[in-house]
């Protein structure tokens, strides 16, 4: 029983850290959402109805596209635009050294640092709705 409640929390946690978050108006559910990658691209006067991200969480890219997709179509989207970020959230450095002492008297010291950032990708989703 303990095994149960313990699965049960876990799949809640894991189902609501990495909930995809909307913000904006809902219409009746749609059947077909046209998928765009610059703003440029849509030909039809449309407004925004409503913003999405994605944070972490998606193992793949067509996944998180798909995941997008179906929520555009239960929000009422006639479109969205998708674009991707790369937010760097953190840094992390290393550095060493080498003492190096071949000949008598003579002592040669050489050190290094690597600094590199951590970086967590960021889809963004603009939904659109066709005037």
């Amino acid at each position: 029983m303990r095994k149960t409640v313990l699965m049960i929390v876990f799949t809640v946690f894991l189902n609501t850290t990495y909930a995809q978050k909307y913000f904006g108006k809902s219409y009746p559910a749609t059947l077909q959402v046209d998928e765009y990658f610059e703003s440029s691209d849509v030909k039809k006067p449309y407004t925004v109805m409503g913003k999405s991200e994605l944070l972490q969480g998606f193992r793949s890219l067509e996944k998180a596209q798909k995941k997008t997709t179906e929520l555009a179509k239960k929000k009422g989207a006639d479109g969205v635009i998708f674009s991707i970020e790369e937010e760097i959230y953190g840094t992390s450095s290393s550095s060493g050294g080498v003492v190096n002492e071949k000949k008598k008297d003579k002592t040669t010291a050489s050190s290094n640092t690597t600094t590199t950032d951590m970086k967590q990708k960021k889809i963004k989703a603009v939904f659109i709705k066709y005037d």
